[in-house]
């Protein structure tokens, strides 16, 4: 079984979690083997999945549990929280 790596991550843009920001995560997710999940509050939805990420209304000043597990399971985990703490590429 292969070690989950788990990283905290603030979403700092204006919009939160929005559509391209969510887009954005599902693209940088699927560049890597790894599983990766997305958590806000009691919600752990796939880090692929636009509608579940949309789901979990993360805004601006929330916090988000990012988790990977696999093949590049480290580089999605960094790879996403880099995503995140650059706002998404917003600016």
């Amino acid at each position: 079984m292969s070690k989950i790596i788990k990283q905290k991550a603030l979403i700092q843009n204006r919009k939160g979690l929005h559509a391209r920001a969510s887009a954005q995560v599902v693209r940088v997710a699927e560049l890597y083997g790894a599983s990766s999940y997305i958590s806000y509050q009691d919600m752990r939805v796939p880090a692929q999945s636009i509608m579940g990420l949309l789901m979990l209304g993360a805004g601006q000043g929330s916090y988000v549990l990012i988790e990977a597990e696999g093949v590049d399971a480290e580089d999605a985990v960094s790879a996403l929280a880099d995503l995140i703490k650059n706002n998404f590429g917003e600016g």
